[in-house]
């Protein structure tokens, strides 16, 4: 036996090592002037680029008294800041920059033509320009979420679903019927059209899958993909939501600003906004019968 160890009736303790005693651990000095300035110099810079990542300004926590909500707000705060910095520093690895138009002098953007604009990019870009021509227009579309396919609905009743980039025809035919609106739902197998009556459902084959009956007379069409909703407005007034998924109505709004022809949704809420025919923007949720937030936009129709 050794000096750091002895004899017990438990067994055999470990004693510290004896010759670790008197040993002081080594501490980092204190950092110079220059060192110190140019740590504040690049954390005010990393707080200035993180301004273009905030969702608006800190929420203050001292007026809340219940313990758990302040606790909450506060790792909630954490959350967004750490989200914010992860953004700023990961601008190191996007080596290119977003393309954009610039005029000089007395020209104007929306002058410019897509012949143009093609003679100047490079041939990457050059490849996915393509024309279609269309005759039953005009045209509704609708992009699935991972951009690959493109759902085409002309209002003489055309319609076709497609993989632009390698010109992959999914279906292509007539309903003989006055289109309104298309939304695509969960991905490219099923979509829905707004026809002159009734909201219809149909498959990538072209085959009539459902008929949504209290669904009448309908402009818009909305899919919330995070929550298999179908959100539609018309004529009457009414805001619907349908369940995909078991086929019911969960929710139906009164909106009382008469006929509706603009609406579309917020993708990080699901909130929709719908747009009146009195200048007046409205926001839904479907849990709520009463709009989340009305106000004057316009004089004139939206």
């Amino acid at each position: 036996r050794t000096m750091s160890q002895k004899l017990s009736f438990e067994g055999l303790e470990v004693r510290p090592n004896l010759e670790d005693r008197g040993r002081k651990k080594k501490h980092a000095g204190p950092l110079d002037a220059k060192t110190k300035e140019l740590h504040k110099k690049k954390r005010k810079d990393l707080n200035k680029r993180m301004k273009r990542y905030s969702r608006g300004e800190k929420m203050k926590t001292k007026p809340i008294e219940d313990k758990r909500l302040k606790h909450t707000m506060k790792r909630n705060e954490k959350e967004i800041h750490q989200a914010s910095e992860s953004a700023v520093r990961a601008e190191i690895l996007l080596t290119e920059d977003a393309g954009y138009l610039e005029a000089e002098g007395m020209e104007r953007t929306w002058r410019f033509k897509q012949k143009d604009i093609a003679k100047e990019v490079d041939v990457r870009t050059k490849d996915k320009i393509f024309n279609l021509d269309m005759k039953f227009g005009p045209y509704f579309m609708d992009f699935t979420r991972e951009g690959r396919y493109v759902l085409l609905g002309g209002k003489k009743g055309h319609l076709s679903v497609f993989e632009w980039k390698k010109f992959n025809l999914q279906t292509e035919f007539h309903v003989q019927e006055t289109i309104r609106d298309v939304s695509l739902l969960h991905n490219h197998t099923m979509f829905a059209v707004a026809q002159k009556k009734y909201v219809y459902i149909y498959d990538n084959s072209g085959i009539e899958l459902h008929c949504l009956r209290h669904h009448t007379d309908i402009n818009r069409l909305e899919f919330l993909p995070y929550h298999f909703l179908l959100a539609s407005i018309g004529k009457t007034g009414y805001l619907k939501y349908q369940d995909t998924s078991t086929g019911t109505i969960i929710s139906q709004h009164r909106t009382k600003l008469g006929d509706c022809g603009v609406m579309v949704q917020n993708p990080r809420n699901a909130v929709l906004c719908l747009g009146h025919r009195n200048g007046t923007v409205t926001m839904w949720s479907p849990s709520m019968s009463d709009p989340l937030v009305k106000m004057l936009c316009h004089r004139a129709p939206l």
